[in-house]
């Protein structure tokens, strides 16, 4: 199946948000602003985001009439912005201003080529599904959205908490730990990973479920299927929070009750020609071994076989007992 496109529409607007606190990121806003302004395209920035947009407008509404919506800073910035175009499925283009990231497409000198193609209805779109989560007990009762995960964690910093998981209303187990995580592929390589989560492939459509420091026997991630729902009930006498992508948390009292499953609007990422692979990133993000023919070290080329280094032993020798095929 061919790759969804954007769709050009006669009335053209555009909007940014924008990595305030990056001066490399409010420079890169303004000139794509400019850019679009010499091109008779209307921009809209975030009230209180002085970047030099025709118009500013809140959150609450930030995404309606937008044909894009472009993140000019790094991941946390894009996260921030897949939540407004949610809203109304707007597509949306990561312009990276920092670190290497897994999330943003292109470096701000490479944003005017691919707008081009999104403006003429040619640009690669990418489905990423997303989470959605609700309190039954709770204060608040707006449900949250996240394209990473949703992290229901302790509210005090010296306890634990205690949270019974269920599955498609199917009881797992009792965690006591500092939370859990409940992540999409896409954010297997965020919080998920630094607690010893599986790394997933974005294209992958799963849900995982990994406990943060967990002081249990059973510590392991657990991954199910798109159309599950988790649970989480808050146990014992500890309240906690719940965060979706890293915004303020809100509060959870014990006895309520917290459900998470796929959302109904999946994110949708503008892609270019030639974007570099899932596993492209991966490799330069933590640092793995070059090409298999390269000048790797032993063992890292193709036809090597890598053993356990043991007693002195090489890494290419096998194992006492290993049957050789």
């Amino acid at each position: 199946m061919a790759d969804p496109t954007v769709q050009s529409t006669g009335g053209q607007r555009v909007g940014l948000v924008v990595h305030m606190g990056r001066g490399g990121a409010v420079d890169a806003a303004r000139l794509l602003i400019r850019w679009l302004g010499d091109r008779g395209i209307p921009s809209r920035s975030l009230q209180g985001e002085n970047v030099g947009a025709d118009e500013e407008q809140p959150g609450s509404s930030f995404g309606e009439g937008l044909t894009l919506l472009i993140s000019v800073g790094g991941d946390g910035t894009l996260l921030r912005a897949a939540q407004l175009a949610s809203r109304q499925g707007v597509p949306l283009l990561g312009v990276k201003v920092g670190r290497l990231g897994f999330l943003t497409e292109v470096e701000p000198s490479d944003a005017p080529a691919l707008l081009e193609e999104v403006l003429a209805g040619t640009a690669k779109l990418e489905e990423r599904m997303a989470l959605s989560a609700g309190a039954v007990g709770a204060t608040w009762s707006e449900p949250e959205w996240a394209l990473n995960e949703v992290i229901v964690e302790k509210a005090a910093r010296h306890h634990m908490i205690q949270l019974s998981a269920m599955v498609s209303g199917e009881y797992v187990t009792r965690y006591s730990a500092d939370g859990v995580i409940v992540s999409t592929p896409t954010g297997s390589t965020a919080y998920s990973f630094s607690a010893r989560g599986p790394i997933v492939s974005p294209k992958a459509e799963c849900l995982l479920v990994t406990p943060i420091s967990p002081h249990m026997v059973f510590d392991r991630p657990i991954v199910i299927a798109p159309q599950e729902e988790v649970t989480l009930e808050i146990l014992g006498d500890e309240p906690g929070i719940l965060s979706a992508d890293g915004r303020p948390g809100l509060e959870l009292p014990v006895g309520s009750r917290v459900w998470i499953r796929r959302a109904d609007r999946s994110a949708r990422l503008v892609r270019r020609n030639g974007s570099p692979s899932f596993y492209s990133l991966l490799r330069d993000k933590f640092s793995l071994l070059g090409a298999p023919h390269d000048d790797a070290p032993l063992g890292a080329r193709s036809g090597d076989r890598i053993w356990p280094q043991r007693h002195g032993a090489l890494a290419s020798d096998p194992p006492d007992r290993m049957v050789q095929s």
